[in-house]
C-alpha cells in the first residue's frame, strides 16, 4: 500500500471512529450544577432559652453565607451586613426560600424590623414589603419569620405574628393575637419561632412564664387555639422543624441548666386535621452528655429539616455557659422509624466532629434552610 493511500485509510478511519463516539452532553451537568442543594445560613441576633445570653444586634456576625452539604465548607459569602448598603445595627435574624433565586431576610435593627429580599448569588438586596412599610408594622422586636401556606410571610414581633402577602402588602392588624386562650395562653408577650404545617395551620412557641408549644388556625384571631403544649423540664422552645412525610413536629427545647430535660430534642405527632400535639418521643437530653450522646446541643438557636435527603441541622451553642461564647452546626440522619423503639437512635450524627465548627461567622446561628442555588438567574 503506499504512503498516500495508507494516510488517508487512516484519515477516513479516524473520521468514522470518532462520528461513532458517543456525543456528550455537557447540558447534563450543568443541570446538575444548577440544581446543586446548599444549607444557607444566617448569623445573625438570635434566642437560646431563658437564662441563656445570645448574640445581640450589634455583636452578631450579622453575615448571610451558603455551606456544601457534602463536606461543610463554606462556599460562598451571600450577604455582609456590617457593611454598605447596611446600615449599622443591622442583624439578619430569619431567611426564607422565596424563589428560585432569592431568599427572603428579616433583618432587625434594635427593636424594628424590615424585609430584604436577596439573591442567593450575592448581589443586590431589595426592600421588600409596601403598605404600609414593613419598618412600621415591624416596630417592637422582631424574632422569626416562615412563608405562609398562599406564598405570604409571616413574622413574629412582641406579642404577635403579622404577616404580608406575595405582594408585600399587610393582612389584617396583626394576623396571630397573643390572645389565643385556652392551652394556648392569653398573654404570649414573647413568641419565639414560627412554622406552617402543609394544611397552612400555624404553630409557634411561647418563652413566657409558662412556655409552651402553640397550634392555631391559619389565621390565629383571639381565641382561636387549637393546642397548646408545655415542655417536662423548666425551658422553651428555640427552634422547630417540620416532618411531612410522618406528620411530626421536632422541638428543641432549651434553657440554661444540663438538668434532665431542659435542653432536649423532643419529636410530637402532630394532627394536622385537629391541629393537636400527641404522643412525645424525646430524643436527646444534654443531661446524657457524654455518657449517652457524644454530641452536646445546649442552647439550640435554629434547626432545619431536609427532608429529601432525610438530614437534620442543628444549631447548637458549643459548651454550656450561660453567656454563650460562640455556636456551631449539627448534622445528623433522622430516622423515625427508631421513634418509641430506640429514641437514642433517631438521630445519627454525622462525623466525630461538627459539621460546621465555630468562628468569626457563626455569633450566633439565628435561622438557617436547605435550598437550591441556580446558576441560570436570567428568568
Amino acid at each position: 500500500m503506499s504512503t498516500m493511500k495508507y494516510t488517508a485509510s487512516l484519515v477516513c478511519a479516524s473520521l468514522i471512529m470518532g462520528a461513532c463516539q458517543p456525543k456528550v452532553d455537557s447540558s447534563n451537568s450543568e443541570v446538575a450544577q444548577s440544581l446543586q442543594k446548599y444549607l444557607f445560613v444566617s448569623s445573625g441576633a438570635c434566642y437560646s432559652g431563658s437564662g441563656v445570653t445570645a448574640f445581640s444586634t450589634t455583636t452578631s456576625s450579622n453575615v448571610v453565607y451558603k455551606v456544601n452539604l457534602s463536606t461543610g465548607v463554606r462556599e460562598a459569602l451571600v450577604a455582609d451586613y456590617n457593611s454598605s448598603p447596611a446600615t449599622p445595627g443591622d442583624s439578619p435574624i430569619s431567611i426564607v426560600d422565596w424563589d428560585k433565586h432569592n431568599l427572603a431576610v428579616l433583618v432587625r435593627n434594635g427593636n424594628a424590623g424590615r424585609l430584604e429580599l436577596l439573591p442567593k448569588a450575592g448581589g443586590t438586596r431589595g426592600v421588600f414589603g409596601t403598605n404600609p412599610a414593613t419598618s412600621t408594622i415591624l416596630s417592637t422586636a422582631p424574632q422569626s419569620m416562615a412563608m405562609s401556606s398562599d406564598g405570604g410571610l409571616l413574622m413574629i414581633r412582641t406579642g404577635f405574628i403579622e404577616k404580608v402577602n406575595s405582594s408585600g402588602i399587610r393582612q389584617t392588624t396583626p394576623y396571630v393575637s397573643n390572645n389565643l386562650g385556652a392551652t394556648c395562653g392569653t398573654a404570649n408577650t414573647l413568641l419565639t419561632k414560627v412554622i406552617v404545617s402543609p394544611s397552612g395551620k400555624i404553630i409557634t412557641a411561647s418563652a413566657n412564664a409558662s412556655p409552651k408549644l402553640i397550634s392555631t388556625a391559619s389565621s390565629g384571631a383571639s381565641g382561636s387555639c387549637l393546642a397548646g403544649q408545655a415542655p417536662t423540664g423548666a425551658s422553651y422552645a428555640t427552634a422547630f422543624a417540620y416532618d411531612q412525610t410522618h406528620n411530626k413536629v421536632i422541638v428543641a427545647w432549651s434553657g440554661s441548666t444540663t438538668a434532665a430535660d431542659v435542653n432536649s430534642i423532643v419529636v410530637y405527632d402532630y394532627d394536622d386535621t385537629a391541629g393537636t400535639f400527641s404522643n412525645a418521643q424525646k430524643i436527646y437530653d444534654a443531661n446524657a452528655y457524654p455518657a449517652t450522646y457524644s454530641y452536646l446541643l445546649f442552647g439550640v438557636s435554629a434547626m432545619t429539616y431536609d427532608e429529601t435527603d432525610g438530614q437534620l441541622y442543628i444549631a447548637t451553642a458549643i459548651s454550656t455557659a450561660t453567656t454563650a461564647v460562640n455556636y456551631a452546626i449539627e448534622k445528623f440522619t433522622y430516622n423515625p422509624n427508631m421513634l418509641g423503639v430506640d429514641n437514642t437512635k433517631v438521630l445519627m450524627r454525622a462525623g466525630n466532629t461538627p459539621f460546621y465548627s465555630y468562628g468569626l461567622d457563626t455569633k450566633c446561628i439565628s435561622s438557617m434552610l436547605v435550598t437550591n442555588d441556580p446558576l441560570d438567574t436570567t428568568n
